[in-house]
């Protein structure tokens, strides 16, 4: 099964609707989802901070910025 984690902060509006496609695709497509607050790691921050969110995929960042159900379904097959 495959592994999505979501990089994002509590008050990101982007995020917010980023994941809510995300669980539609989820209706879908079966996957584990992770959500990680980047805030809770300095490395993370400096990494991700000014382009959330951001949708890796079993390790590898796949959706930078502009999360849409199209695209997380076709990085799913």
């Amino acid at each position: 099964m495959k592994h999505v984690t979501l990089f994002s902060t509590p008050d990101c509006h982007l995020c917010h609707a980023a994941k809510a496609k995300i669980e539609r695709v989820r209706r879908f497509v079966s996957f584990e989802l992770e959500e990680v607050d980047i805030r809770s790691d300095p490395q993370l921050l400096q990494r991700y901070g000014t382009v959330i969110p951001v949708v890796a995929i079993d390790g590898r960042d796949v959706l930078v910025s502009k999360v849409t159900e199209f695209r997380l379904l076709r990085a799913l097959r």
